[in-house]
């Protein structure tokens, strides 16, 4: 399990390269800071920890925080060092916030991006933290930005895509799928079976950016076990249900889901949600789905 330092709170007396960031993304721009700092360790004999947060930004994030967590640990990061969104946060003068970091942690080299602001009214930038490392004998590494089509690699693009149901683009722009990670619900556990297509209902984070309503090829990791799939996210009008959630037929796999966590990647909207007239029509549609998947 990936350690988690508090910030405001916990120490971490490793001598460290530290991200910083929100990282609510992690996409291709996010990742070239990864990789710096993991050279920099490397070199140096250093562990790597990144800055993020637990909360969310208005509007919901790429990534809730217990997924960031899981790309960073798959990513070879040591820790993350975890703050509160909050309003306290937010009113941290600059220089007050670096002093922080640097009391809890042994920072040897700071990582950012070119466009990192931090402190109250976002007042510190990238000039202001080399100034501050400088002083205090800390190397600090600032990189250019990432573009992706003549745009800059950001969260805000990622939602774009999310908002079109573009899961290859939006791929490219993570470095990775875009996934959904939770715990399977039973509510509404017998409503698949009726119809031949038992499926795992999850129930998204209210962190979560979540994707177009619409009907998805996915890839479901379960015990540690892939398995193809169809995804529904959003409404189910045939069975006159308004409610979103997302509904996952795992394709050839016979134990039973419920209560168990299970990851879900998105690999192509394959079309909109459809009212059938009836439960067979449905049933119908979900098999030419599977076969376009298969």
């Amino acid at each position: 399990m990936m350690r988690v330092v508090d910030y405001g709170r916990d120490t971490f007396r490793a001598p460290c390269v530290l991200l910083l960031g929100y990282f609510d993304g992690v996409h291709v721009g996010h990742r070239r800071l990864i990789a710096c700092a993991k050279e920099i360790a490397a070199q140096r004999g250093l562990s790597v920890g990144i800055m993020t947060f637990y909360g969310g930004k208005k509007g919901g994030q790429i990534f809730d925080f217990d997924e960031r967590v899981h790309i960073f640990e798959s990513l070879g990061l040591d820790f993350v060092y975890a703050a509160r969104f909050d309003d306290a946060f937010r009113a941290t003068p600059p220089t007050a916030f670096l002093e922080r970091v640097c009391a809890a942690l042994d920072v040897r080299a700071f990582v950012c991006g070119a466009d990192f602001t931090y402190g109250s009214g976002a007042a510190g930038n990238a000039s202001t933290l080399r100034a501050f490392a400088s002083a205090r004998g800390i190397d600090a590494c600032v990189e250019p930005l990432v573009d992706i089509g003549g745009e800059k690699a950001a969260a805000s693009l990622a939602k774009q895509y999310l908002d079109r149901g573009d899961m290859v683009a939006l791929a490219k722009l993570l470095g990775g799928r875009y996934f959904i990670r939770g715990t399977v619900s039973t509510e509404g556990r017998h409503v698949g079976r009726r119809i031949g297509f038992p499926t795992a209902n999850i129930h998204l984070s209210s962190e979560k950016y979540p994707p177009a309503a619409g009907v998805y090829a996915v890839t479901a990791e379960v015990e540690g076990q892939t398995y193809r799939g169809i995804a529904n996210y959003g409404a189910r009008p045939t069975f006159g249900d308004a409610r979103v959630v997302l509904e996952v037929y795992v394709d050839g796999y016979g134990g039973d889901l419920y209560g168990k966590p299970l990851t879900v990647y998105f690999d192509l909207r394959i079309r909109d949600i459809k009212k059938f007239d009836s439960a067979a029509q449905l049933s119908a549609q979900l098999e030419k789905d599977l076969e376009s998947i298969r």
